[in-house]
């Protein structure tokens, strides 16, 4: 039967039927790729809203560059996290100083001291890394919980390093924090520049949460970085940094 179709028509049939295979195929594709793509879990979807109860995983600092410039998506994920924050914005004359759209943190799971102002992004960063490094690390190494942080401040208009020249600090726009120490349940006061590198559950309790902090700060800075930074951490959210 197929010897009495002209060959042009025959090619043109084969032509006809790989175009009708290949539309099918992609068709099942673009089918599969929409079905595991809505069907994704949230915490491992890029561009589903972050959720700062979820543990941190590989996605986690790209959805932390995403909440840039999006403040309200990002007060949002603060307040679903069960803390309490409120928009807040400094106004500096001085270039490189200053938020536009920040927030003052006013509550988390354990006590800062007081209200930090920050950008919102670095906050959300400060809330996994309480969250998800320091309590479960206290548990582990101190066998305590934590009951509050003792840090050097957030936003100051400043230099790196307090230097009269240079470099602005991330400080100055809200986007760092220094943390020198952790109040401790059992009365206990564990500061970096007391228990940094020793063996001791101390010494390990302060390494596990500077090792963590770098899954969700861009820069973390300890003592092994420079005599500057031998009693405090340096956390950051930068477009680049390092862990050391």
């Amino acid at each position: 039967m197929t010897d009495r179709i002209p060959p042009r028509l025959r090619r043109a049939l084969i032509r006809i039927g790989r175009i009708a295979r290949l539309t099918l195929i992609a068709g099942l594709v673009v089918a599969a790729g929409w079905f595991v793509w809505v069907n994704f879990p949230d915490a491992y979807h890029p561009f589903k809203p972050l959720d700062i109860r979820a543990a941190p995983n590989m996605v986690t600092p790209f959805k932390l560059r995403r909440l840039h410039g999006a403040h309200g998506v990002c007060m949002a994920a603060v307040g679903a996290s069960g803390a309490t924050a409120r928009t807040d914005s400094i106004v500096s004359p001085t270039p490189g100083c200053g938020m536009e759209e920040g927030l003052y943190l006013q509550q988390s799971l354990v006590p800062w001291g007081g209200g930090l102002r920050m950008t919102c992004p670095a906050a959300v960063a400060l809330l996994m890394w309480e969250r998800h490094v320091v309590l479960p690390a206290a548990a582990e190494h101190l066998g305590a919980e934590i009951t509050r942080f003792h840090h050097f401040g957030s936003y100051a208009c400043r230099n790196i390093n307090n230097a009269v020249a240079g470099r602005i600090s991330g400080h100055a726009s809200g986007n760092a924090i220094d943390v020198g120490g952790f109040g401790v349940a059992d009365g206990r006061r564990i500061m970096v520049e007391d228990h940094w590198g020793t063996d001791s559950d101390e010494g390990r309790f302060l390494a596990a949460v500077h090792r963590g902090a770098c899954g969700v700060f861009a820069t973390v800075l300890g003592p092994d970085y420079n005599a500057r930074h031998a009693d405090h951490f340096h956390f950051e959210m930068a477009s680049w940094g390092m862990c050391r």
